[in-house]
Parts: C-alpha cells; structure tokens; sequence
C-alpha cells in the first residue's frame, strides 16, 4: 500500500518514526519534502519529483543488499522510458552520465527488532538546476522533454519493488545480475578515501554480498559502503 503526502519534512524520517502504524513494505510518497537529505547529510533538492519511502520490517539477513535491490527496481521501471542509465555502486541511478535518482537506506532499532527504511527519489520533472547540479543532474523530463505523472510512476516502481522484493527474500539474484550488467564503475578508475586520504582504484566486480571489490596500490580491497567517484562530472 502506499500513502500520499502534499509535504513532509522527510520521508524517510516520517516512515522510521511511524513505522509502527504501517505494515511490511507498505510505502509512503510526498509530492514535497523541507528537509530531505541524501547520504553523507547531504540536502536534496526537490522541484517536482518523485519522493518515495518503503518500509521493510523482514529480519533481512544482509540490509545492505536492498540497495542494490532498490536499484535494480528503478533501473528497469526507468529503462522503459529512458536511454542512456547505468547503476553507480552502491545507491545512484545515472543517466548520460548525470545523477537522476539517489537511494538512502535507514535503519531503527524498535528494541525487539530492526527495521529498514528504503528511501529514494526520482528526478521527473525537474528542470531548475544550477550551479554544480547543472553539470551533475538531469530528470526524465529533460532527457525527453515532457512532463511525467508522479503518482504513476510511483506505482509502477512499488509494484516492480514488491515482485523484486519477493524473488530477494527466496534467493533470486536476477537484481545482482543487472546491477552488475548496467554498472557504470566495474573496469573504472575511481577516487575513494583509503586510510583517512583519497586514493585511485580500479573497480573490479561488486560481489555476491553486494560489496565492491576494488584494486588499490595493486592489493585487492572489498568494501561494504563509501563514496566514490569516477574520473567524470559524477
């Protein structure tokens, strides 16, 4: 089920401190949020796009996979519309190179069990951006110069996540698979912080555990999460 806000100041925030009111994987969708935030606590700028919160109270055995879940379901909801996406490790859609769609994945402790928050939004309609996002974000409407209906969209993501979902929680890996097929990093130079400075590495894989493996100063190094960076405007 999903649940439609005008506005929110989060909806990821909103969802972890309600969570008690919904059911597993019931969703939530603001056509606004005041205080949204992308990792790192960065701010993120909405105009006219899709905000979308899932809530995930399964004992998932690796959370950390769910990124890539989440992505795997957007990339193939967004590739029916789109040219030009490619996954970047481990919660960004990218589309001619630009970032269209950002994931934060949150978890709360409710003291008998956990709960995860699989945030995301999509940009549709923007077309406002300035300064640095100029050169390092689109939306589908600038890709294809029309306007989308949210609340569309929204469902068609939530029914391709719950399918998705569903396969996950039974082994299915078919999410690894296009995750890895439509990476943007495997075979790159990346920038990634190593011991405290910024280091140049070659991605190697994402693994089964839906780590990255990375080549640093020829010694192979696995990671569960990070920001990295391509040798490009993202």
């Amino acid at each position: 089920m999903i649940t439609y806000f005008d506005i929110l100041p989060s909806t990821n925030l909103y969802l972890k401190e309600m969570a008690e009111n919904y059911d597993n994987l019931d969703a939530i969708v603001a056509h606004h949020q005041t205080e949204g935030r992308g990792r790192m606590d960065r701010t993120w700028v909405d105009e006219d796009d899709l905000l979308m919160s899932i809530l995930v109270k399964d004992d998932v055995k690796d959370p950390e996979k769910l990124s890539l879940l989440i992505c795997a379901t957007i990339f193939k909801t967004l590739n029916k519309y789109l040219n030009g996406l490619k996954v970047k490790w481990p919660n960004d859609i990218l589309c001619n190179n630009k970032k269209i769609c950002g994931i934060l994945l949150e978890g709360k402790s409710d003291g008998e069990k956990n709960i995860i928050v699989v945030g995301f939004g999509v940009n549709v309609n923007s077309t406002n951006f300035t300064g640095e996002l100029k050169q390092k974000a689109t939306s589908m409407k600038l890709e294809l110069n029309k306007d989308f209906d949210i609340n569309k969209l929204s469902k068609e993501i939530y029914q391709e996540f719950i399918n998705d979902y569903n396969h996950f929680i039974n082994g299915d890996e078919d999410y690894l698979k296009i995750c890895k097929d439509n990476s943007c990093l495997i075979g790159k130079i990346v920038n990634i912080y190593y011991n405290d400075i910024i280091k140049e590495a070659k991605v190697i894989d994402i693994l089964d555990n839906g780590h990255i493996l990375l080549e640093i100063d020829g010694e192979r190094l696995e990671k569960s999460s990070g920001e990295v960076t391509l040798h490009m405007n993202y």
